[in-house]
């Protein structure tokens, strides 16, 4: 496995993070002028640039690494007994849950005082303003594209190539994955202080355990959850 130096670690943490945010400036204003949530332009960004940069970026290991697959660049293939599997991932999931509840006075703290010089589309955390069908069609490629694809690319991408490759780092490593992680979301820089708190106990179990699929569960879980309660709230309405 080639490990990383300090500086190429945060390179490829947090480049990705550069182009997806260029793809959804350019693309959100047309959207949103065209009745459509911003939400709707981040997530044609990730398809449009997140995957695509993330699996060009594994292919190119690949080949550098001499590996038959992309699959073999994991450097986490322990595997929990499912029960500590489930467990793990869904004690992970609610304290996420906990800390986004408890952290939203101060994310809109952040957004007033330290972002109010952002594009009202660029801050939105909500969906006031649109239709019904609008919110819905957002919410279905939200489910469909978050469920599953997008965490499994970034949990192998951030966690399973990335995080084992970070000894340069030491104990350190699991800290540093964490906060460059959040960091790599440009997109949503007033929600820093809740992703740093929220993800650091998943990172720091996926580098305990050794189990990259503790990750991917609980990152599908946290996607899937909380877009069925999205659903759940505009049925509501």
């Amino acid at each position: 496995m080639v490990q990383l130096t300090k500086t190429r670690s945060l390179l490829f943490h947090l480049y990705p993070g550069i182009i997806i945010t260029f793809c959804f400036v350019l693309i959100t204003p047309t959207l949103v002028a065209r009745q459509y949530p911003p939400q709707l332009g981040l997530l044609l960004s990730i398809i449009i640039a997140a995957i695509p940069v993330l699996l060009s970026h594994l292919l190119v290991a690949k080949k550098k690494e001499q590996k038959v697959s992309i699959l073999q660049l994991n450097g986490y293939t322990n595997k929990l007994p499912t029960g500590k599997l489930i467990l793990y991932a869904t004690g992970l999931v609610v304290f996420a849950f906990f800390i986004w509840g408890v952290t939203q006075p101060l994310d809109k703290f952040i957004t007033d005082k330290l972002f109010s010089w952002l594009p009202a589309w660029y801050t939105v955390q909500d969906f006031n303003g649109y239709s019904k069908e609008a919110i819905q069609t957002t919410l279905i490629v939200n489910l469909l594209l978050n469920g599953a694809l997008a965490p499994f690319v970034e949990e192998f991408y951030f966690r399973g190539y990335l995080l084992p490759r970070m000894q340069a780092w030491g104990k350190s490593a699991f800290i540093v994955n964490a906060v460059l992680f959040s960091l790599y979301h440009l997109w949503q820089p007033y929600v820093y202080v809740t992703l740093i708190i929220s993800l650091m106990p998943m990172t720091y179990f996926v580098w305990k355990t050794k189990d990259l699929r503790l990750g991917i569960l609980t990152h599908c879980l946290l996607n899937i959850v909380g877009a069925i309660l999205s659903f759940g709230l505009l049925m509501k309405k």
